[in-house]
């Protein structure tokens, strides 16, 4: 089980790593070496540091505990001044204690001596060389000292200790804000590690499945097999491929297999993915996202059609799954344009209310989602297509029809007596699929575009016969497409110039006569078109 002492070096560590590559300024909790030795700064400094440590409260995640935080060290330091320890900051509790002011002051702000120096370049120096076993050891220090500590303050959770197969001890004392603002410390960092492990590309060159399969095609050491089938599982929150591979296929190596069964590409596994903050009011069905990220990087590129992302806010705390079905993005500013599936409710997630998206890398999988483990077992074809009873003595063009929800003449939902949802089967289901085709413009639906009868509304009266091919030929495609029905037996287009009125309103009359699919019954159908 790890100690204090490694879960906060580990904490260090990641932080200065973070810190290193991305340029920003060293805090002293980033290298705690240094710490024991800044004592005589805080002793006789203090009161002047202290209030650019109280300017920094609104910019903390829990400005509360930072400032009890702050007024604690003040009594620390004060208490420290007349006693008769030669050094208190060589007690590595008063780190522990202390991290919000020690993560807070900048080494920039101070004059730092040879040694100190030499402390900070020999830190960078060490952390420049962390390779990923560097970061699945730090998080699993974190993960052990946090489990402990959970359970000290009688925080642990059954469910967890079950799936991990952990055994908790009885708790110590009871959780204060302090306690609480530790775990909250270490849950953060443990999230840290995630996100660097998940973008490994910053951290080492990952293996691609598909160009090693590629490469060892002919190579007899290397085995991808054959597989004909697969079983759908949840992946685990913290598991591997390998371990997958190991639990399911009985040897790590088949991860590969896994990887390509699935299309799972570097850094395959994406638990943390991205945050992305909406740009303005969501509305309607879309949001609104910037084009790039505060580091500089193009957001479009973490984006693609069908990609599912999740939203959420402060207001909106249950993450809200969607797909994303349009993706646009203004040329001048370049400000990216996402349509979402699902409610039109977007003007729930506002900026005022820090709402945002969250993205995973394209072709990793998750502990959200299922991933398929391939089987060289072939599945039997037992399908059995059954005919429900109200069917079960009809034709067989009538069966052919198919079975949906019954409409009524609006396009609304019909109940039974019991309020049941009503059906439309047999020759009733066959009609209402025809009128469907109908009423619904070519090109309206998003996801059938080729679904839909020929919109002629503003074609010319002069050239009436080549509305009325338009009509036929739109017609005769609808249903064909459709398996349902064998063949249009007979159809007449009538043109009228005034619909039969006297208010000069020009309209087709169409007639029609379609045959079911497997049997000799025709449907004759009779619409009017206005084209004018």
């Amino acid at each position: 089980m790890a100690t204090v002492n490694e879960a906060y070096q580990s904490i260090a560590d990641v932080n200065l790593w973070l810190r290193s590559r991305g340029g920003d300024d060293l805090v002293l909790a980033d290298i705690p070496s240094i710490i024991p030795l800044r004592w005589p700064h805080f002793r006789d400094n203090w009161e002047f540091m202290k209030p650019d440590l109280l300017s920094n409260l609104t910019q903390d995640i829990d400005p509360d505990f930072f400032n009890k935080q702050i007024d604690d060290f003040s009594i620390f330091i004060e208490s420290q001044r007349t006693s008769t320890k030669i050094n208190p900051f060589q007690d590595s509790q008063t780190f522990y204690r202390f991290y919000s002011i020690f993560n807070n002051v900048q080494i920039d702000s101070i004059n730092l001596t040879n040694e100190e120096e030499k402390l900070v370049t020999s830190e960078l120096a060490r952390i420049d060389s962390f390779s990923k076993n560097n970061f699945i050891s730090a998080k699993q220090n974190i993960i052990n000292y946090r489990d402990r500590v959970t359970d000290t303050y009688g925080l642990s959770d059954l469910d967890y200790n079950k799936a991990f197969n952990k055994s908790s001890i009885p708790p110590q004392i009871n959780a204060t804000i302090v306690e609480v603002n530790y775990l909250l410390t270490l849950e953060q960092s443990i999230r840290t590690c995630d996100f660097i492990l998940a973008n490994l590309f910053a951290v080492d060159v990952a293996i691609d499945p598909f160009a090693l399969a590629r490469a060892n095609a002919n190579n007899p050491d290397i085995d991808i097999g054959n597989y004909s089938s697969g079983n759908l599982v949840k992946i685990n929150y913290g598991e591997s491929l390998e371990s997958l591979a190991n639990r399911y296929l009985g040897d790590p190596d088949k991860w590969i297999d896994i990887a390509i069964a699935n299309g799972l590409k570097p850094p395959y596994i994406d638990e943390v993915g991205v945050r992305i903050p909406l740009l303005s009011n969501g509305s309607s069905n879309q949001i609104n996202l910037a084009e790039t990220d505060i580091t500089g990087n193009l957001n479009i590129d973490k984006l693609y059609i069908n990609q599912q992302v999740l939203l959420q806010s402060n207001v909106e705390v249950v993450a809200d799954q969607r797909s994303i079905i349009s993706i646009k993005q203004v040329p001048v500013s370049g400000e990216i344009i996402l349509e979402l599936d699902g409610e039109r409710n977007m003007n729930d997630y506002k900026t005022v209310d820090q709402a945002y998206i969250r993205v995973y890398a394209p072709n990793t999988i998750n502990s959200g989602l299922y991933i398929l483990i391939p089987s060289p077992k072939t599945l039997p074809d037992n399908r059995i297509d059954d005919v429900p009873w109200f069917l079960a003595k009809s034709a067989e063009d009538e069966k052919r029809a198919k079975i949906d929800l019954a409409l009524d003449a609006s396009g609304d939902l019909t109940f039974t007596t019991n309020g049941d949802v009503k059906l439309s089967y047999g020759l009733d289901n066959a009609i209402q699929a025809i009128k469907l085709k109908i009423i619904t413009e070519l090109g309206s639906l998003r996801y059938h575009p080729t679904f839909g009868f020929i919109n002629v509304l503003g074609n010319k009266n002069l050239n009436i016969d080549g509305t009325r091919g338009l009509i036929v030929e739109s017609i005769n495609s609808q249903i064909m497409a459709d398996g349902r029905f064998d063949r249009v037996e007979s159809i007449s287009v009538d043109y009228l110039a005034n619909n039969g009125t006297n208010e000069g309103v020009a309209a087709m009359v169409i007639n029609l006569t379609v045959r079911l699919a497997g049997g000799t019954q025709a449907i004759p159908i009779s619409f009017t078109v206005n084209n004018s």
